[in-house]
């Protein structure tokens, strides 16, 4: 039964890995097929010990399993077979989440030379640094408007000092960066996987903001993340050409009503939530995990796939709007109806 349950999942992966490599055009079949066969055997080697941890009962030790061998080559083996691992319906478990992004949180941070327990001191010291307070008043505004349930709970105080902790940290480690809004929502499902560690959470923000995501996608004039809501609003065009021209009509009818005022593509409030957040904000926390992990494997091409997804799905519910307002209105019950894990299945967004 675990053989066949393999094959399954192998075969989903070895269609997906095709899907990849086709993806980018040029190339023949025979080149295609031994990418996808090298990578399916990298699979063949990790997979069934990854798919053992789910059975009750096996010896915790198969855990070490997980880490890569040694020397570049070995890390890239790894990171092949799980990046594959990710995107099967199963997902990585979430036994294994955390181990897996430290795994790839190290290997950034010693990448660049990093003194990690000399980050440790700076980053986490007791002393105030000259613009601590204005980023500390920045955070504690934030915490108390947005909240941070997910990891704090309502009324745990203590669990909200070490959040404010680790968003003060990574202002620290990185202040062209600073603190940027909606941070509070990332740091806090981070601290909820790596069970509350402030280092550990410390390193995925880093390895996240820093590595993960383009540069300047959280400066102050959010350059690249601009970038991205403009190649996206492209890519809504191309793939999806009758939902984009509905809310091209609606904008322009706005704006013909307000007396000639701008009113911005209509998507842009949204979307803009979901990338600055990784979804965390429309999606429940084990949909949004799941994403996080191809988002860490595969960088921020995951964002623009998922978000399109997401607009696939509603495009039938938005073709009925009849107005701007009518479109704000609608946007906002779907938007709670995918939280409450009503509207979307997971599998469907990494497809």
């Amino acid at each position: 039964m675990r053989q066949d349950r393999l094959t399954s999942s192998l075969r989903r992966g070895g269609r997906c890995l095709k899907r990849q490599s086709t993806g980018g055009g040029g190339g023949g079949v025979s080149t295609i097929l031994s990418n996808v066969l090298k990578k399916r055997s990298c699979i063949s080697r990790t997979a069934p010990r990854l798919l053992c941890t789910l059975e009750p009962g096996v010896d915790t030790k198969l855990k070490f399993t997980l880490e890569p061998s040694l020397g570049q080559n070995g890390f890239q083996q790894w990171h092949d077979a799980l990046k594959a691992v990710a995107r099967l319906s199963t997902g990585i478990p979430k036994e294994w989440r955390r181990k897996v992004w430290l795994t790839l949180a190290d290997h950034y941070l010693k990448s660049i030379a990093i003194d990690w327990d000399k980050t440790m001191r700076f980053t986490f010291n007791d002393r105030s640094n000259p613009d601590d307070d204005s980023m500390g008043i920045q955070i504690v505004k934030d915490l108390h408007r947005t909240g941070c349930s997910s990891y704090c709970g309502q009324e745990a105080e203590q669990d909200r000092v070490v959040l404010k902790r680790v968003l003060l940290a990574y202002a620290r480690w990185n202040k062209s960066v600073g603190y940027c809004q909606g941070f509070n929502i990332l740091a806090a499902l981070i601290l909820e996987v790596m069970e509350g560690n402030e280092g550990d959470a410390l390193k995925i923000m880093i390895y996240l903001i820093d590595k993960v995501l383009p540069d300047s996608y959280f400066v102050n004039n959010l350059k690249a993340l601009s970038v991205d809501m403009a190649v996206f609003r492209d890519l809504l065009r191309m793939k999806l050409p009758e939902l984009s021209q509905h809310l091209d009509t609606l904008q322009r009818a706005a704006n013909k009503e307000s007396g000639g005022g701008y009113e911005p593509p209509l998507t842009n409030v949204f979307t803009m939530q979901w990338f600055l957040t990784l979804f965390a904000t429309c999606l429940p926390n084990h949909t949004v995990l799941k994403i996080w992990d191809s988002v860490f494997f595969e960088g921020s091409e995951i964002i623009l796939r998922v978000a399109l997804a997401i607009w696939a799905k509603l495009e039938e519910q938005i073709n009925s709007c009849e107005t701007a307002d009518d479109f704000y209105g609608t946007m906002g019950k779907l938007t709670q109806e995918m939280l409450e894990d009503k509207l979307i299945d997971s599998n469907e967004l990494m497809q």
